[in-house]
């Protein structure tokens, strides 16, 4: 292991601690007002969010406020390790299927889409706009690929006090154009 993988293990490792122990009342719902006054929704857009896992910040309330509104919302999927996501759409009805990493996801059956805003889950985030996330690399794997055919933003959703002072990085690495907390947004890019 590099150095530089093993100071991003162990910058993970204190990170999820820090994410575990917030608990913010209506930080979900404060977020998601905040995601909605700063980026309103377009019918003519597709927004990928995740949905949240352990103690993540909560995507839910911004899914449905996002539905409502007529927006296009996906879901990522795993196909494999060391690959890049893919999207499939999502709706409130659905039933969402166990995927890998016990990640919920939109059944086979749904629509796969290319979308325009990827909202991504993190541990810790920087005020350069890098996001420390899990290890797999398959947010930064997606992104890469997909600004290289598009403008493709990367909007970070967590807690405000996930931020640190900086996010140990490599050439892989791709910048977030914006973050929203429960506090506020920030614009990167």
């Amino acid at each position: 292991m590099t150095s530089q993988a093993s100071q991003k293990q162990v910058q993970r490792g204190h990170a999820q601690k820090i994410r575990d122990g917030l608990s913010v009342a209506d930080a979900a719902s404060l977020a998601a007002d905040n995601f909605l006054h700063a980026f309103p929704p377009s019918k003519n857009e597709t927004l990928s969010l995740y949905w949240p896992i352990g103690s993540e910040l909560d995507t839910r309330p911004l899914l449905i406020k996002l539905h409502e509104a007529g927006v296009t919302c996906a879901l990522p999927v795993i196909e494999k390790k060391n690959h890049p996501l893919f999207f499939r759409c999502w709706d409130p009805e659905m039933i969402l299927q166990p995927g890998p990493f016990k990640v919920p996801v939109p059944p086979e059956t749904a629509e796969t889409v290319m979308p325009d805003v990827v909202i991504t889950p993190l541990l810790a985030f920087d005020a350069a706009g890098y996001r420390l996330g899990y290890g797999g690399g398959f947010y930064d794997r997606t992104l890469e690929k997909l600004r290289r055919n598009s403008r493709c933003k990367a909007i970070g959703f967590g807690y405000v006090g996930q931020e640190v002072e900086t996010v140990a990085t490599d050439q892989y690495d791709q910048q977030l154009d914006a973050m929203v907390t429960e506090r506020d947004v920030r614009i990167f890019t």
